[in-house]
């Protein structure tokens, strides 16, 4: 099947005069290969071109030449002829074609395919040429996006630089895909216990392809083929490669690295701040500066603020507008000598105001009186809210104490502070009781002419007595 790309394809004469169209190059309608792809292995290993040009004057030349070269240098060349005999070269539009047996010494690889072009017929003294025309794209495939692809039993082997890097050492300047994430990465840290990830620094240029890290030197470097782990002083060589598949060569980068002592963990000094009260509020204060063993003294470590409700912290100058407890965070970034340090966190307690609540109920409470109502108080006149947790027994329904059952009935007055006083919660139990002198019975009972009245919660009348 022929798979035919055009090239271009344009009509301007609609707004554009015949003269200028017949100054300008020939046009090229499509530019045909007949097998984009062979493998030597095949049986029939002919393939054909065929290129179409516009000119509105004509074309001049019979033929024209096409040059298939791969990346060696390696050429062969094939004629292209009209196809309109005889020759009539009034007509505006002419097809060339021409065909080519590959021969099966040919070496594997990507032939890009030039035409030496065509000219148009003479107009005022002058022929217009089209200048050496190149194959069309024909796909996506990196490093053969046009050009015939010539395979033997499915390979390739292109020659294809399949690794960008690495990111550091004399190497930076190399062209990435994608420059931003490579050139801004660190510097890796040769140091005993470090981490060596080359797709931090290295970059496939082809996205399915892996790049595998392997270790020369076992003592000094471990490797598991995707990273690679410093374990002993000394000289670490790897290589980073790419494997081969059915249309690249395999790729190795050679690398060597002095691995030196493990880096340690940096310490912070931090004076502590004593506690404050709501009643200096607001307070602003400056706090000690503080550094990491390691680096430079002047190189402050700048506390972040995790309880911006409370206090909020600018550099060394600290402000704290609400009683609470303001925790302020270290931590400094490490650098290629040191890991960075734990987290440091110094925690300020801003005292609030000390509340009371008055919450009386009775000791002893009849069911039967079903609800009352809760009066708690507390010392900052704020709100006070209520619960219980004698289930069955009592419920709450904002400040209204229900009573259900006999049992104990516990109460709790909460307020639950602000950022000047302190919460606090008060409990109370209830004892709850049936008033049994309001379910007594009365009953008439009666022998003979006498009769007597019983009381109780379960009255019965006397032995030899009948209930009336």
């Amino acid at each position: 099947m022929k798979v035919k790309i055009i090239i271009v394809a344009v009509f301007l004469a609609f707004i554009t005069p015949i003269n200028s169209i017949a100054n300008e190059k020939p046009i090229i309608n499509a530019f045909t290969i007949s097998k984009p792809e062979i493998d030597l292995n095949d049986s029939n290993l002919d393939v054909s071109f065929e290129v179409i040009f516009t000119h509105p004057n004509g074309i001049s030349d019979i033929s024209t030449r096409l040059t298939l070269t791969n990346s060696s240098n390696n050429t062969i060349s094939i004629p292209l002829n009209r196809i309109d005999l005889p020759v009539n070269f009034s007509n505006q539009t002419v097809t060339y074609r021409g065909s080519v047996t590959i021969p099966r010494s040919f070496t594997p690889g990507v032939y890009t395919y030039s035409l030496d072009g065509v000219s148009s017929n003479l107009s005022s003294g002058l022929k217009i040429h089209t200048g050496v025309v190149n194959g069309p794209v024909l796909r996506n495939l990196k490093g053969a996006e046009s050009g015939l692809l010539i395979r033997e039993s499915g390979n390739l082997n292109l020659d294809y630089p399949m690794i960008n890097g690495p990111s550091y050492g004399n190497q930076t300047g190399n062209s990435y895909n994608n420059v931003g994430k490579y050139l801004a990465a660190e510097t890796p840290i040769w140091k005993v216990g470090e981490v060596f990830d080359p797709n931090d620094y290295f970059e496939s240029s082809i996205d399915t392809i892996d790049l595998k890290i392997e270790t020369t030197t076992p003592t000094i470097c471990t490797s598991d083929g995707k990273q690679m782990k410093f374990i002993a002083i000394g000289d670490c060589s790897f290589t980073v490669s790419t494997s081969a598949t059915k249309n690249y060569q395999s790729k190795t980068v050679y690398q060597s690295q002095a691995i030196s002592r493990a880096r340690s963990k940096q310490i912070l000094a931090i004076n502590k701040v004593e506690n404050q009260h709501v009643k200096d509020l607001p307070i602003s204060m400056m706090l000690s500066p503080v550094f990491a063993s390691g680096i430079s003294a002047v190189e402050y470590i700048i506390p972040k603020s995790v309880s911006p409700e409370i206090c909020e912290v600018s550099v060394y100058s600290l402000k704290i507008f609400s009683g609470g407890k303001c925790l302020l965070t270290y931590q400094s970034r490490g650098n290629a000598e040191y890991f960075k340090s734990d987290l440091y966190t110094q925690t300020i307690t801003i005292d609030k105001i000390l509340q009371t609540i008055s919450f009386t109920l009775p000791s002893t409470l009849n069911v039967s009186n079903k609800l009352i109502t809760l009066a708690a108080k507390a010392s900052s006149g704020a709100h006070i809210t209520y619960s219980t947790s004698s289930t069955g027994i009592c419920s709450i329904t904002g400040s209204t104490l229900n009573l259900l059952r006999s049992g104990i009935c516990t109460v709790n007055a909460t307020q639950i502070g602000d950022s000047t006083f302190a919460p606090i919660s008060v409990t109370t139990n209830l004892n709850l009781i049936v008033d049994t002198t309001t379910s007594k019975k009365v009953i008439n009972c009666t022998k003979g002419t006498i009769t007597k009245k019983i009381s109780g919660i379960m009255p019965k009348c006397p032995n030899k007595f009948k209930m009336n």
